[in-house]
């Protein structure tokens, strides 16, 4: 029998007797974000890129690829990685829109890559975008992956606006992310309910309000949400459901992507590229 199945057998059963005892530590976990190895494929994106620090106390962190082609105004886009990742990963975007003339700006969220900060969570994540629109924005333009998606969501209801939107893989809600974790490990009803509202505790807003396409959707701006059709970790019916809300935003499935490879590919990449080309 393998872990997650003796995970979840023994959260059945102990959630069942004592559903908050049982949540408490999946709180915890779930706002915990590792810090992982870098790849080795990562330093490049030190090496070619300016590292930045911003926000109070100077505590986030950023690298900036400047334009390297002339291309009449330099457009700045703002890139956003997802939970457990960082600026780097998204190197591959930010090299080639630097090729074809964008400044380029990828943050790392807090207590992620080179940030610091208290804790973690997708309204940290919103403020971080925040704190870099307000340092070097306003952007043309926004990438976010996967939670990086939905902050960027956020922070448009926290007032904060881009030219164009690109979402890749994101959720269409946390609520739905968070349902999603608690089936997975097995909590009984009680016991997932006992987890979500742990997490709105420390999020400080309920999890049914931060809904990424009623967000984005408060001011339509062109939007490409781009999802793999084999996406195991944010299933693709969030981006049909994101655009039950947005019904004007261009719409991608590639597939045999899974749910990070898709950051990385080169097809996946032009379409960025050319969407951002586009008028603003």
């Amino acid at each position: 029998m393998n872990p997650i199945t003796l995970l979840r057998i023994r959260n059945r059963i102990s959630g069942s007797l004592f559903p908050e005892t049982t949540a408490r530590p999946f709180v915890r976990r779930f706002l915990s974000p590792r810090q992982l190895p870098l790849k080795d494929w990562e330093n490049a994106a030190e090496h070619s890129a300016q590292r930045m620090s911003f926000g109070p106390q100077q505590r986030l962190s950023a690298l900036r690829w400047h334009p390297r082609a002339d291309y009449g105004h330099k457009q700045r886009i703002l890139l956003v990685h997802g939970w457990e990742s960082r600026a780097t990963q998204m190197i591959t975007l930010a090299d080639a829109l630097a090729r074809h003339g964008f400044d380029v700006f990828a943050l790392d969220a807090p207590l992620h890559g080179k940030s610091g900060g208290e804790r973690s969570n997708p309204m940290e994540f919103a403020r971080a975008i925040r704190e870099a629109d307000e340092a070097f924005g306003p952007f043309d333009g926004m990438v976010g992956h996967s939670m990086g998606g939905a902050a960027l969501a956020i922070a448009r209801g926290m007032g904060v606006t881009a030219g164009r939107y690109v979402l890749l893989a994101a959720p269409a809600s946390l609520l739905e992310v968070l349902q999603g974790f608690a089936r997975f490990i097995g909590l009984p009803a009680k016991a997932a309910q006992a987890f979500i509202s742990g997490v709105e505790r420390e999020v400080g807003v309920p999890a049914g309000e931060l809904n990424t396409g009623r967000l984005l959707a408060s001011d339509q701006r062109p939007t490409l949400l781009i999802h793999a059709d084999d996406d195991a970790e944010i299933p693709v019916a969030a981006q049909h459901t994101i655009r039950r809300f947005m019904p004007d935003a261009e719409i991608r499935t590639p597939a045999a992507l899974g749910h990070r490879r898709i950051l990385r590919d080169p097809v996946v990449t032009e379409q960025v590229t050319t969407f951002f080309q586009q008028e603003i």
